[in-house]
């Protein structure tokens, strides 16, 4: 049995995730705050075993709740419930946070509810003050208008975030491919991966990022894979199996 604490200030958004939990097996809802300071008195009264705790809130937020946490004599689980875009979403995806989005969705609860199952609490301490200023960065943030600069001896290029067709590792470094040409970059396939933070990147193989907006041809490879043909480049991206299934839900593939 999961011992489940809601905390979030708008009373809609706690009776909705408080009727969907009770209708999941296996879940006992323990309590119900409705901004941080409660959410704490709470947890240490009551002992939790998870947190669906809101990210905005008044006085005290998700994340500054969440940071709180890690001085307790326990931490629980949590997960974090939000109405942030995609484009916000892949902040927290970056760091290994768990999330569902609102209006909230039973089956959605239910693999967050199983990943917590699973996993139990991560060991690892999270920078939840680091996670908090970069999401405020991505709310006045224009994200099509990005650029990355790449240094040519003696001047930079600037290339447009969405030109880019792919990213290739390459060693410590990559490749980014564009229609207009191929330019080395001193960072990791892992860093830039962090750095492309737009929903239409994304990581199709453990060296290679694509730009799924710039894909003209997905073509059927060996053990049921892909290759990708990239709008203004010749070189063919593989899709890897450990992507495979997420890429097809990317791109609505659905097989016979």
């Amino acid at each position: 049995m999961i011992r489940v604490l809601i905390v979030d200030d708008e009373k809609p958004a706690r009776e909705e995730l408080e009727y969907l939990l009770k209708e999941i097996p296996d879940v006992s809802l323990v309590g119900i705050a409705d901004d941080g300071p409660k959410a704490l008195s709470l947890t240490k009264k009551l002992l939790p075993d998870l947190l669906f705790l809101d990210i905005k809130m008044p006085e005290m937020n998700g994340f500054e709740v969440a940071e709180s946490l890690q001085s307790f004599f326990y931490t629980p689980g949590i997960i974090f419930t939000t109405a942030y875009d995609k484009f916000a979403i892949k902040a927290f995806e970056i760091n290994a946070l768990d999330y569902i989005l609102k209006p909230f969705i039973k089956d959605r609860i239910e693999i967050s509810l199983n990943r917590f199952k699973s996993i139990k609490q991560s060991s690892e301490e999270l920078d939840y003050t680091k996670i908090s200023k970069l999401l405020d960065k991505l709310e006045t943030e224009e994200p099509s208008f990005r650029k990355i600069s790449i240094p040519l001896g003696e001047h930079y290029k600037p290339i447009l975030i969405e030109e880019i067709a792919a990213v290739a590792a390459d060693g410590r470094d990559v490749r980014i491919l564009t229609s207009f040409g191929e330019y080395n970059y001193s960072k990791s396939i892992t860093a830039m991966e962090d750095f492309l933070i737009e929903d239409y990147f994304f990581r199709c193989h453990r060296g290679f990022i694509i730009n799924i907006n710039l894909i003209e041809k997905i073509d059927i490879w060996f053990n049921n894979t892909y290759q990708l043909e990239m709008k203004g480049i010749t070189e063919k991206i593989p899709v890897s199996r450990t992507y495979i299934s997420q890429f097809r839900k990317l791109l609505s593939i659905h097989l016979d």
